[in-house]
């Protein structure tokens, strides 16, 4: 299964940006209010020098998935340790989407309809795309689906000028101060993008350095977005209203109304969301199945892509009732220490790992 790096783009465009349009925003408008511009900027700023040492790694070891680097550079017992927590970390950003996207749909769309109803059909949905055509037919999906959503979610951050004061986002700094601003950085910053999946994804790629190109032009374009979407909702709503929007994106494209005849975008917005959330969606059930096939040794990663989907249901349905984890974007463990384990620390060392066996072979070479 290869993908060219005009499909990785799209994939790893549309899994930043469904992210980055939900969480982050409302995060850092929480704590830094008509500063969260600069929360933003900051953990973009963070996210890209992230993506960049993923990046790294990934070329130093073209020809493996995320269990054989690891198991190479670590050792296989460490090496399958760490392995099970990069497979943890997805599993639990995709259920924290999944219900981001059922409270969408409920909220929005399916007012009176059982949660239980949309998750079932949201499951199969994403279940069928992966054991239907694996990453193939899902990369299809997102560099057809890819350019409309992009648009769509740009144009309508810009159909609004008549209700845009840039004086919504004054005083710059004053009221707020560098530890709120750095705050709502620190709250923000683990949602904006899963740089992770990059560590599996890349083992797909037709042309590594195409796909290299892509995936940080792919991760720019997003940062940038979510950037100009900050600034926006400010300059619309101020940041009062800003914290307290659930969807704040979303909520854009209902103060839409040009001469009183362009009106209700939403029409087009949410479809477009709902399809950008299947593909982010069924790219973790993809990466964490064929993970977890080599992680075990059994072959069969779209039977194990069953189970998930029926651990996956499990989990779903028992932490929406279970309050104490139905609210842990700012859980004191997985913001402080294992989203930056996670992202930052581990590849840093895989990282270091990687380049000093380098220059050993290239010394040992030379003698």
């Amino acid at each position: 299964m290869k993908v060219s790096g005009y499909q990785i783009f799209w994939l790893v465009n549309i899994s930043s940006l469904i992210v980055f349009s939900y969480l982050p925003i409302h995060l850092a408008a929480e704590e830094s209010r008509q500063d969260c511009w600069i929360s933003i900027g900051l953990g973009c700023a963070i996210m890209m020098a992230i993506t960049w040492l993923m990046l790294r790694i990934c070329m130093q070891n073209k020809d493996k998935t995320l269990v054989g680097f690891l198991n190479d550079l670590l050792g296989t017992v460490l090496g399958k340790l760490f392995a099970a927590v990069y497979f943890l970390q997805w599993f639990l950003q995709m259920s924290a989407i999944m219900k981001g996207s059922l409270e969408f749909h409920n909220l929005i769309l399916l007012h009176n309809t059982p949660m239980l109803v949309i998750l079932l059909f949201v499951l199969f949905l994403v279940t069928y795309a992966v054991l239907r055509g694996g990453i193939i037919a899902i990369s299809r999906c997102a560099e057809i689906i890819g350019p409309f959503f992009l648009f769509m979610l740009t144009s309508q951050l810009l159909l609004n000028p008549q209700d845009m004061d840039a004086k919504r986002i004054l005083p710059v700094y004053v009221d707020t101060g560098w530890f709120h601003i750095l705050k709502g950085t620190f709250y923000s910053l683990n949602y904006m993008v899963d740089p992770s999946i990059i560590l599996m994804l890349f083992f797909f790629a037709a042309n590594k350095r195409t796909a290299s190109r892509a995936i940080f032009w792919g991760t720019a374009v997003s940062m940038l977005w979510g950037l100009l979407a900050s600034l926006v909702l400010l300059f619309v709503t101020g940041p009062n209203v800003a914290s307290e929007l659930v969807f704040p994106v979303y909520s854009l494209t209902k103060f839409v109304s040009i001469l009183n005849f362009i009106q209700n975008i939403d029409a087009f917005y949410i479809p477009m969301w709902l399809l950008g959330s299947l593909i982010k969606l069924s790219v973790y059930l993809f990466i964490l199945s064929y993970g977890l096939s080599e992680w075990t040794g059994f072959k069969n990663w779209k039977l194990i892509a069953s189970l998930i989907s029926c651990a996956w249901l499990a989990w779903t349905l028992y932490s929406s009732h279970y309050l104490r984890l139905s609210y842990t974007t700012k859980s004191p463990f997985l913001i402080g220490f294992f989203y930056p384990f996670v992202y930052a620390v581990l590849p840093l060392l895989l990282w270091l790992i990687g380049s000093i066996r380098r220059r050993r072979a290239l010394g040992a070479h030379e003698a």
